[in-house]
């Protein structure tokens, strides 16, 4: 996890510093593959004549990800005087399981150029997340016989209400493609709780149940599609993961941790931004020259 995250910490400075370098003024038009739109700040040409404020709203799955390679372990139990009375060998797998969210917010693009940030965004929504755990158990007496064999398993869903910020870097392909990259935070309040009972045997060995708060760093790539360059729309498919775990602590991990095993959220967000048109300018009044010399002796007074 500490490597997935530096790697992604790379990628969004490498991005950065390669959208900044493009914003540098140039003399040459071929320089920017013949469209000198493209050395333009953000809003002025995804804006045009839209403001640079507008609403989002962003849809999408949720999945989580978890080892592929199985848990394996041995309990032992005692009799009265102490002897091991039953061993209990045990393989535990965790499953992934699909889910979904929702969230509306505002986006706020940024006027300067040569910053790392080019836009900003926010938003609230629930979103659910989901997992299973399977258990396969053997039980030996203390002659080492085998007793009989048991399975069990465990599936939650545990829904989130949560609120996000988020600061956006943009690599501009041309005017109706651009790469967009970003680092934010999220706080999560699980709303819903999901089953913590196991559906036939299994030993709670180093059993576990994420807290109802949750606070985490995440990271999104995505590619931005702007159809018609002179209108206040676009969208941006990204996918999101969460790189620290902030809150509950856990040694930084932002994984969900839910019956003996964890699981690493991801979301696959599909955003949609209308910004506001801008508000049409009054033309100044005309006035007369016996009216203006009125205006002045009533100022002079």
């Amino acid at each position: 996890m500490k490597n997935i995250a530096f790697l992604l910490v790379l990628i969004f400075v490498g991005i950065s510093s390669t959208a900044n370098a493009q914003y540098v003024n140039k003399k040459k038009k071929k320089q920017f593959y013949g469209n000198q739109r493209l050395q333009q700040p953000l809003y002025r040409w995804v804006t045009g004549d839209y403001s640079k404020h507008g609403l989002q709203f962003s849809f999408g799955p949720t999945y989580t990800f978890t080892k592929l390679k199985k848990d394996e372990g041995e309990i032992e139990i005692l009799a009265g005087n102490g002897d091991v009375d039953t061993t209990v060998h045990f393989l535990r797998e965790p499953k992934s399981k699909l889910g979904i969210f929702a969230e509306i917010g505002m986006t706020h693009i940024t006027r300067k150029p040569r910053k790392i940030i080019h836009y900003y965004d926010w938003g609230i929504g629930f979103k659910l997340f989901g997992g299973g755990e399977i258990t396969e158990s053997t039980l030996y007496n203390f002659r080492d016989s085998l007793i009989g064999a048991f399975d069990g398993r465990g599936d939650f869903y545990n829904g989130y209400l949560y609120g996000r910020f988020d600061m956006h870097n943009v690599f501009q392909i041309n005017p109706y493609m651009f790469l967009d990259n970003s680092l934010g935070v999220n706080v999560d309040y699980m709303l819903l709780k999901g089953n913590r009972d196991y559906d036939g045997f299994h030993i709670p060995v180093d059993q576990k149940f994420q807290g109802d708060l949750m606070a985490q760093l995440h990271y999104s790539i995505g590619l931005g599609f702007k159809p018609r360059p002179d209108k206040g729309f676009f969208f941006v498919p990204s996918i999101e993961l969460p790189i620290l775990g902030m809150h509950e602590w856990n040694k930084g991990s932002p994984q969900i941790h839910w019956f003996s095993s964890k699981y690493y959220p991801a979301m696959l967000r599909l955003k949609f931004v209308w910004l506001f048109k801008k508000a049409a300018s009054c033309p100044p009044v005309e006035i007369n020259d016996s009216d203006r010399q009125r205006a002045n002796d009533f100022k002079n007074r």
